[in-house]
């Protein structure tokens, strides 16, 4: 019985010890990985913004002078030329002003005249000594004042004639018409601004947006760079553009800077319409024909016994593969425990580096650096390995793990 009661202890910790050794390499067998491929198609990163469609040239056409509208002769869309007529004013009260105007000239030419033949006449008896220098400064006064309002009368004339001339609305530009602001026999005051009553938009074939580009991404954002956009009516459809402006202009937007991006669009087909909004994406750099791969094998999280069978493969790959500088930081930080663990041992590589899991020839776990180009939320592109290996579509990256059934 004393026997017994020291060989059950011996043999449970037997059993425990046996436990822990045994356990990892059955948990190791029961573990699968899950593999993404490598594979070529095309990649592009783009910067993401939403903006309103505007013609590039519009004018607003109001009228200079009060009254009331007689005639409008053109309606919403409407084509029209440059210099043609678009409303007229009511003349009646201005051609009965200029006909009071041309009346008070008349006057204004008798009295000048009269007063001109005065003053030629005092002239000479002064010159002659019969008459005293102020009966003679009087008759001069007389005439220059005759003279002013002959001057006052004639302008009134001119401006009554301009004022007439402004009567006829007429269009500056060749265009469509987009809006009409006025009714036949509309009164409109223009004593202190000039009233709207048409805007006419240049040339609808050749269009622009006006996007809000954030603080964060306008870096990224140059002349001539192409753009894709969408309008709602149209959520299917693709139309292109490109970068015609940055301007250096911020504008806050809720609290955050934004700068206006203007984008010169093609409408030949006459699709988009002035004031739709519309998604665009600034094409900011492409790849066609790469290797890419899924961001999961980047994102993926080893397992500590993983951590811990590649730790001599980093560290002998990093010499060979990675810059000095790098390497040398890459090694510290894998020898610190702080930083090696499953979220930190890739931390102190450039953006431009990075690697993954896989199982080599002989179905070990291994680690591969890869240098990367362009990079988006869901794939990479993958320039080269930077042990020299080639690039193939046979090469598989692991980014999961699952349990055996």
């Amino acid at each position: 019985m004393k026997k017994l009661k020291w060989i059950l202890p011996i043999v449970l910790i037997l059993a425990l010890i046996a436990y822990f050794f045994i356990k990892p390499q059955i948990d190791a067998k029961n573990i699968a990985y899950v593999f993404t491929p490598l594979e070529k198609g095309n990649i592009e990163l783009a910067v993401s913004s939403t903006g309103t469609l505007e013609a590039i040239n519009t004018v607003e056409i109001g009228t200079q002078i009060s009254g009331t509208i007689k005639k409008i002769y053109v309606d919403y869309n409407d084509k029209v030329k440059a210099g043609e007529v678009l409303a007229e004013m009511d003349l009646k009260l201005l051609k009965t002003n200029l006909t009071s105007a041309q009346a008070n000239l008349a006057v204004s030419t008798v009295q000048l005249n009269q007063c001109t033949e005065e003053y030629n006449r005092s002239k000479a008896l002064y010159e002659k000594g019969v008459i005293s220098q102020q009966e003679f400064s009087n008759s001069k006064y007389i005439y220059e004042q005759a003279l002013s309002a002959k001057k006052a009368s004639s302008a009134a004339v001119k401006n009554i004639q301009v004022s007439i001339n402004y009567a006829h609305i007429t269009s500056p530009i060749s265009g469509t018409v987009t809006e009409r602001s006025v009714e036949e026999g509309q009164t409109v005051a223009a004593s202190f601004s000039t009233p709207k009553m048409f805007i006419i938009a240049e040339d609808l074939s050749k269009m622009q947006i006006l996007a809000d580009v954030d603080e964060s991404d306008i870096g990224y954002i140059i002349n001539n760079m192409p753009v894709r956009f969408s309008v709602q009516t149209y959520p299917e459809k693709k139309f292109k553009g490109k970068v015609s402006q940055i301007r250096l202009q911020p504008l806050e937007i809720n609290n955050v800077v934004n700068y206006q991006v203007v984008v010169d669009v093609d409408n030949d087909k006459g699709l988009l319409l002035p004031g739709m909004t519309t998604n665009l994406d600034f094409i900011t750099s492409t790849a066609e024909g790469v290797f890419l791969i899924n961001n999961s094998a980047f994102r993926f999280r080893p397992t500590e016994k993983m951590l811990k069978e590649v730790k001599s493969i980093l560290v002998s790959k990093s010499k060979t593969v990675l810059l000095d500088s790098i390497q040398k930081q890459f090694i510290k930080a894998i020898n610190t425990s702080e930083t090696y663990t499953p979220a930190n041992f890739k931390k102190t590589l450039p953006t431009n580096i990075d690697g993954f899991f896989y199982l080599n020839n002989l179905k070990k776990i291994d680690f591969m650096f890869v240098e990367i180009g362009i990079k988006t939320g869901l794939q990479s592109e993958i320039r080269k390995l930077l042990d020299g290996s080639e690039l193939t579509e046979e090469l598989k990256a692991i980014n999961g793990i699952k349990s055996k059934k």
